[in-house]
């Protein structure tokens, strides 16, 4: 076994990205808001501005360590890019197999932004957790977390909460066909409008925001996910009948403090 060995902090580069289809006369327009520290690229193509935190590995690839979409003007600061949403919702699924059947524990969080939000102190609270049974083989667990957290925690008020962040840690290169609507976040489900999928690892990201709300939530799933190894610690299950991905699932009610 390899010892895992963090790469220091101090090597991590936020940058502002964005795709310009550049004309004829070769000239990029760049707007910089002194007092809101923001760049504008102007002529950007739909859905490709962002701000990423990102550090150089040994192998020469950079790892993105957050990637948080703007829509607009993009703060320098990963940390301070969160803050243009109203609400963030982080979701971490983590899976095992026991005899045939392929469990998942999906478990979510939720911090309301600053003005209206605290600000300071990180403070986010749980939101969900799903037990999830029977899934496909071939199927990320991740996304059927996704899918049943949208479903049963935000379809009913997410329309009256303005700009919402979904932090997640999966398929970083989806997520700007997934954002705009090109393709579905779940199988044909495509991401309300209000909706901005938003990378950070859980990891890698021990600073910002979204990293610390996905790793709260990667521990856990991780957690619940090993009380259900004992014999009969299992709940009663829905089954599903209508998706191939997965058999049944449960909502778990655990203790907020």
């Amino acid at each position: 076994m390899r010892k895992k060995i963090d790469v220091p902090l101090t090597n991590r580069v936020d940058s502002v990205y964005a795709t310009v289809n550049i004309q004829s006369d070769c000239l990029l327009t760049l707007n910089y808001d002194f007092q809101t520290d923001q760049l504008e690229i102007v002529g950007a193509d739909p859905g490709s501005s962002r701000t990423e935190r990102r550090y150089e590995r040994s192998s020469g690839k950079p790892k993105v360590v957050s990637s948080i979409p703007s829509g607009g003007p993009s703060a320098f600061d990963a940390k301070q890019a969160l803050y243009a949403f109203d609400w963030a919702l982080a979701v971490d699924t983590n899976s095992l197999t026991t005899g045939d059947t392929r469990y998942g524990v999906c478990f979510s969080n939720y911090a309301q932004m600053p003005p209206r939000g605290f600000v300071g102190n990180i403070v986010y609270r749980p939101l969900g957790a799903f037990l999830i049974a029977g899934i496909a083989e071939a199927v990320n667990p991740e996304r059927i977390g996704w899918f049943l957290t949208i479903k049963h925690h935000l379809a009913a008020h997410q329309a009256h909460m303005g700009r919402i962040a979904v932090v997640v840690d999966s398929e970083l290169g989806l997520h700007r066909a997934i954002n705009s609507r090109e393709v579905g976040y779940y199988e044909g489900h495509l991401m309300p409008d209000n909706i901005t999928m938003v990378y950070a690892s859980s990891d890698k990201d021990k600073e910002t925001m979204q990293g610390v709300m996905l790793r709260a939530c990667d521990r856990n799933s991780r957690r619940i996910l090993g009380e259900f190894r004992s014999p009969g610690a299992l709940p009663v299950l829905s089954p599903n009948s209508g998706d191939k991905n997965f058999a049944a699932f449960a909502k778990i009610n655990f203790l907020r403090e």
